[in-house]
């Protein structure tokens, strides 16, 4: 396992005392995780505290010059994306999990059925070391797996979500990344009956889909070289009104499950507030998210309206990308769980590293990671929360009365 340096002081000038005295550990508010910690990397990082600004997880370190941010934690479910990573055998073994069925290609159950699998290990492994989400969303069929880690859908129902929501025929119509706002996208697709605007990611982020022909169309009416696009890997129609004739096969799997009260909100990207607690409706918007387009700009701009601030993506995708663009000028910090480049337990214990700098208080001794010592941060945390008026009990009252 890759190897982590924490250390942590009272003062910036005494963390990087500790630093250029090779001293980890410490005790205060003021914290730093390096991930790797080579000697050019640790010189790094010291220069990074002597400049006095955070730093959150350019080049594998992250550092808080105080307390860290006040606000809720969110988890964000990635669903199907171009990137994938290694499955997360480590993660099950060191926790024990059980074993389950090994990834079974690039087919669109096999996809769909290995992204919902990565997502509840590493729901599961983040909750054994004491980080728990105040809310949660998901993107696309990141979705089911965010109603899930609530509890709005039953453990129970998982295995056949899993096996069955790839299953059903679809469309034959391909998606296609660009790099401009939702507007301009779905000019492109100006007098394109059979292409439409299907995820407004984050701003310059956007997804059309479509017949392959007509998208083709659309993406060589890109006058700029320098904008990116790319056809994505996999087809579905989710998310349009082409998957219309096919929506019984998925709605057949939903009217299996008996949904529950969720534990903590649960974020619909449909919507753009948390799903609503009766079943007739929420059974409603499951059906209304597979056919119209996914605003998950709009959903991380709600959260963090709401008084979110830290972003935990639980699994492998482009969510951090998407929340660093929307959220770009405003205190939040986002760390990933999983990892497309890197086993998926080395990236786990680098999360928990970040999210201890950044004053949470993550069981870090569970991932085999030395704590420092005695930590005094999280009275001030809790103080700094109270401060700023984002209790979560009340974020979720608040979200209650809207609904």
């Amino acid at each position: 396992m890759a190897d982590v340096l924490l250390a942590a002081a009272h003062s910036p000038g005494d963390l990087l005392a500790a630093l250029r005295a090779g001293r980890p550990g410490g005790t205060g508010p003021c914290r730093v995780a390096v991930l790797d910690p080579t000697p050019e990397r640790v010189d790094h990082a010291a220069a990074v505290v002597a400049a006095g600004e955070p730093w959150r997880g350019t080049g594998d370190l992250w550092y808080t010059p105080g307390p860290g941010l006040a606000g809720g934690v969110v988890f964000l479910f990635p669903g199907l994306d171009a990137r994938t990573g290694p499955a997360p055998d480590d993660v099950r073994t060191w926790f024990g999990l059980p074993a389950e069925p090994a990834p079974g290609g690039a087919t669109l159950d096999a996809r769909t059925g290995a992204t919902l699998r990565l997502n509840r290990v590493l729901d599961t492994a983040l909750r054994r070391i004491g980080i728990a989400p105040d809310a949660v969303a998901g993107h696309s069929a990141g979705e089911w797996s965010a109603l899930f880690s609530a509890g709005t859908f039953p453990a129970g129902a998982f295995e056949d979500l899993a096996r069955d929501m790839g299953a059903p025929p679809v469309p034959d119509v391909v998606f296609a990344a660009v790099g401009l706002s939702a507007p301009a996208a779905a000019r492109l697709a100006e007098g394109e009956p059979r292409v439409v605007l299907s995820h407004d990611n984050a701003p310059g982020m956007s997804v059309l889909c479509g017949d392959e022909d007509a998208v083709a169309r659309c993406l060589s009416r890109i006058a700029d070289p320098a904008v990116p696009r790319r056809v994505l890997p996999f087809r579905s129609g989710f998310h349009t009104p082409m998957l219309a004739p096919y929506l019984s096969g998925f709605t057949a799997v939903f009217d299996r499950i008996a949904p529950g009260a969720p534990t903590v909100p649960v974020w619909s990207a449909t919507t753009v507030r948390p799903y609503p607690a009766d079943e007739r409706p929420l059974r409603a918007l499951l059906a209304r998210h597979l056919l119209e387009p996914v605003r998950f700009r709009q959903v991380l701009e709600g959260l963090y309206e709401a008084g979110a601030r830290v972003f935990v993506q639980v699994g492998c995708g482009s969510l951090p990308r998407f929340a660093a663009a929307t959220l770009a000028g405003r205190p939040h910090a986002v760390v990933s769980a999983g990892s497309t480049g890197r086993p998926q337990l080395d990236q786990l214990r680098w999360a928990a590293a970040a999210l201890w700098a950044e004053g949470r208080t993550p069981d870090l001794g569970a991932l085999g990671l030395i704590p420092p010592g005695g930590d005094t941060v999280a009275a001030a945390h809790r103080a700094a929360v109270a401060t700023v008026g984002v209790a979560i009990d009340e974020i979720h009252r608040n979200w209650k009365g809207r609904l």
